[in-house]
């Protein structure tokens, strides 16, 4: 059996989970999509289908509070706290050489596939009670292996999502094995998540890092620690991943996770969060390792899929040249 009938079998198989028919409508157009998937080229790729018009028109419901979420995650706990500090400035260059998303390249090729990436999980963050889903704003990032662009798909989402007027972001890199995040942005050697979970006497504001595009703030992995797994999967770090979704709902929080079957903690992760983003590497992971990775993290009701490294023509519009978005919700 070939690989790309097997992506067809796990298809078909997901399809059958759907509660309605335009869901295995979008299953079937998935499957046939992958089998016209062209080669992969040399540059990383996030590709999307985009949404019929009426669903991709939501906006963030109003926090219900007076105080500024922004304010109270970011501030310094201190007047001279180093928060004050921790600013730093992107090299947008080297971003878009790497084939990432930026300020100055608005109405890139990139740009336009994250614009259609976002939209549904937006909408189930903070979309009207039909398709809003509880903790839609916390967000997992993961892949069943190493390599196959998960950092790569984070990254180029957080960008897109903090290009949003009016909403910010605060992804979180947990990826203890490779702290891709961090070198891709230049953040090496600055305390994090790591250090949160070891040390009583800090609190997050003072390790938030804030950058240069205004609506997106990160916060590191941190020292490095043959514990940090087990902290991962401890009751402090569900204590303040609850405690940052529940007072900071309108913002989106994005975890960089590690993949699913080489550690852990994307299983454990998978508890704490309202939606995940599934990157699938087109032509290498077969349907096996997929399966295998669903059943590790079925205790998040919605899974998204996006086809990383499709290959795309560069001559193309960009709205023809996508592969595939599609979205998984576990059957109750």
């Amino acid at each position: 059996m070939t690989k790309n009938s097997n992506r067809l079998d796990l298809i078909q198989r997901l399809a059958e989970k759907q509660s309605s028919d335009e869901k295995l409508s979008l299953a079937e157009r998935a499957a046939e999509k992958l089998n016209q998937t062209p080669a992969p080229s040399q540059h990383k790729t996030a590709t999307a289908t985009p949404l019929k018009p009426d669903t991709i028109t939501a906006t963030p419901a109003a926090a219900e509070n007076t105080e500024s979420p922004q304010k109270s995650v970011d501030s310094p706990s201190t007047p001279h706290s180093p928060q004050q500090r921790n600013v730093v400035g992107l090299d947008f260059g080297q971003l878009e050489r790497a084939g990432y998303i930026t300020p100055n390249e608005p109405q890139s090729h990139i740009a336009e596939e994250f614009r259609t990436i976002k939209r549904p999980l937006l909408l189930s963050a903070f979309g009207t009670e039909k398709n809003k889903v509880e903790r839609g704003n916390v967000i997992l990032v993961t892949s069943a292996k190493p390599g196959e662009g998960k950092t790569f798909i984070s990254l180029n989402l957080a960008l897109s999502i903090a290009s949003e007027r009016d909403l910010h972001v605060l992804i979180i890199d947990t990826d203890v094995y490779r702290r891709r995040l961090e070198e891709e942005l230049g953040l090496d050697d600055k305390k994090g998540l790591v250090d949160l979970l070891l040390e009583d006497d800090l609190n997050l504001p003072d390790l938030l890092v804030r950058t240069d595009v205004p609506n997106l703030t990160v916060l590191p992995v941190g020292v490095r620690n043959p514990q940090a797994p087990e902290l991962l999967s401890s009751q402090k770090m569900a204590t303040l991943m609850t405690d940052i979704a529940a007072r900071y709902p309108d913002r989106v929080i994005i975890i960089d996770s590690p993949p699913i079957l080489a550690s852990s903690e994307a299983s454990v992760l998978a508890m704490l969060v309202g939606q995940i983003v599934f990157v699938v590497e087109a032509h290498k992971t077969d349907a096996g390792e997929i399966e295998q990775s669903l059943k590790l993290i079925n205790t998040c009701e919605n899974i998204n899929f996006v086809i990383n490294k499709a290959g795309v023509d560069s001559n193309s519009s960009p709205y023809g040249t996508y592969s595939y978005y599609d979205e998984y919700r576990q059957s109750s």
